[in-house]
């Protein structure tokens, strides 16, 4: 059974400036993500981005446009040797306009859909795995999926933070970044 890193994508791996990302020449990494998947790759964590785009429910992107931004991605990761396993999209919103994802859909995090299905392919160690995002949404999945979290402070990460008293979970690490969650993770599994 491996065990699973996922990732969250906006505000974790890469700046999220308008909240929206919707061309690949507006992606742009952070400094230290390719050497953080490295790291967890070397650690022989399965690294599995997983990520809410709503904007395609919203009508302001398309699939297309998502899996453009992702090729541009892995391959900017796997020049520097990160390798990504999989890639989860939940592509739903309630108050989308576009069918069919114009719904409430348990694959939008917090909802645990993507990780089931996941899970019922992949079979992988809930105990040794782990859910790192700058969201509460982020948290909230990894602790309905009995995941370890850590909240990153980019992104909206240290909104995030600042708000913890409102929220129901709380995650189980806090750090600056993607790196510092690594760190983390390479501390534990000593």
């Amino acid at each position: 059974m491996d065990k699973v890193v996922f990732l969250d994508r906006d505000g974790t791996l890469n700046y999220d400036k308008s909240g929206y990302i919707d061309n690949p020449e507006d992606f742009t990494l952070f400094l230290n993500s390719a050497k953080a998947i490295q790291s967890l790759n070397e650690l022989n964590y399965k690294v599995v981005i997983i990520t809410n785009q709503s904007g395609i429910a919203r009508g302001y992107f398309d699939l297309a446009d998502v899996t453009k931004i992702h090729t541009k991605m892995i391959t900017e990761l796997s020049n520097q040797n990160a390798i990504v396993d999989d890639i989860l999209i939940s592509p739903y919103h309630p108050q989308g306009v576009v069918e069919p994802y114009n719904i409430a859909h348990e694959d939008r995090k917090p909802g645990i859909g993507l990780l089931k299905k996941y899970y019922k392919i992949n079979n992988f160690k809930i105990s040794q795995s782990y859910v790192i995002g700058d969201k509460i949404s982020d948290i909230e999945l990894g602790h309905n999926f009995n995941l370890k979290t850590i909240l990153v402070l980019t992104g909206e990460g240290e909104k995030t933070f600042l708000n913890r008293k409102n929220y129901r979970v709380r995650p189980h690490f806090v750090v600056k970044d993607i790196w510092e969650a690594v760190k983390v993770i390479k501390l534990i599994n000593k």
